[in-house]
């Protein structure tokens, strides 16, 4: 998901398609949140209800580099670190995010912290339940913009730049929340969701404008199924664990559904899936990853199958984790297992 603005001529496009794949997204997306693909690498940044879910305290880091074959730079980087905290009875975080779209560096920012409450509902049966509240900014670099004014209709040539409209902002700030829930039974089966901007707030660059950020609902829910050797990737023995998932998400008029499946034979981690964003295909993606003691590394390949395959270059995704010792004995019954990419 990209936030394009439709308002402005890049500079200098490199290929005929790659100017047309602006023109689509600019008419068709509002204003809508970067993804990654490797979501439970990112997992506060999926569902705030995560937060604390592997309670000992969790740091991770995200770096996304999308259509790299593209003019310009489209780009996310992502850090998070949560934790369980046993007298307030649930896990808390921090995240940030950070996004470049583009030649024009359409900027985005946002910084929250959440709080999970974690609870028995049943026996063998846990839910955690979260609310996130946080600071986004939206800025845009007014050098690298050309609009439509500066352009001579008899030459084509570039005129030299005006003075900025009164009513274009180069910086939104909004205040934003989040609210989400998981379910999970014996570290086997788990379901959750997510309900991002319950404000909506306004991000639009121009004051009497109504951009508005949709509301992006999140739906993920998959199942451990493990054999051989012993529990844990901490184990020496090799355990293989099959991690079928399924992740629905929708903001706005935009819909996307990402199968597939993760194998872990310790330490080691592989993953196919396929992303269908229902007005057409999206990408089939590749996962490698290590988890070694305390370390976790990932990487994946967005190969995109659109028509725009050959010019965007898909996508490459790297996350990095860290998951701190701690004495969790006691509180073991509480965790709610998800995949860790």
């Amino acid at each position: 998901m990209r936030n394009i603005s439709g308002m402005v001529i890049m500079k200098k496009p490199k290929e005929l398609s790659v100017l047309l794949l602006l023109i689509v997204l600019a008419t068709s997306v509002r204003g809508q949140d970067y993804t990654y693909s490797q979501f439970y690498a990112n997992p506060v940044y999926l569902n705030p209800a995560l937060a604390g879910s592997d309670y000992c305290p969790r740091i991770t880091l995200n770096y996304r580099n999308q259509w790299p074959q593209l003019s310009g730079e489209f780009v996310s980087y992502s850090g998070a670190y949560d934790q369980y905290v046993d007298f307030l009875s649930g896990g808390v975080g921090v995240q940030f995010q950070y996004d470049k779209s583009g030649e024009a560096a359409i900027r985005q920012f946002h910084l929250g912290g959440m709080y999970a409450y974690r609870l028995d509902i049943a026996d063998r049966w846990q839910a955690s339940m979260a609310l996130e509240a946080g600071f986004g900014q939206r800025g845009v670099n007014w050098d690298d913009l050309i609009f439509a004014s500066r352009i001579d209709p008899a030459s084509g040539n570039l005129l030299p730049p005006g003075i900025q409209p009164d009513n274009f902002r180069d910086n939104v700030n909004y205040v934003d929340f989040a609210t989400g829930f998981v379910v999970g039974y014996d570290e086997k089966v788990f379901v959750g969701g997510a309900v991002h901007h319950l404000t909506t707030p306004d991000i639009g660059f121009i004051s009497e404008s109504d951009n508005k950020l949709p509301m992006k609902i999140t739906v993920h829910a998959g199942a451990n199924i493990e054999s051989g050797g012993s529990r844990g990737y901490r184990s020496r023995q090799p355990q293989l664990t099959i991690s079928p998932n399924i992740l629905y998400q929708q903001q706005g008029d935009f819909r996307q559904l990402n199968a597939g499946t993760y194998f872990t034979f310790a330490p080691f981690v592989g993953g196919l899936w396929y992303r269908h964003a229902f007005e057409n295909p999206d990408a089939v993606i590749v996962l490698l990853g290590l988890q070694y003691n305390n370390l976790k590394l990932g990487y994946s390949y967005d190969y995109t199958v659109s028509n725009f395959a050959n010019a965007s270059g898909g996508a490459h995704e790297i996350s990095v984790g860290w998951l701190f010792d701690c004495d969790k004995k006691s509180n073991r019954s509480k965790a709610i297992k998800c995949p860790s990419f």
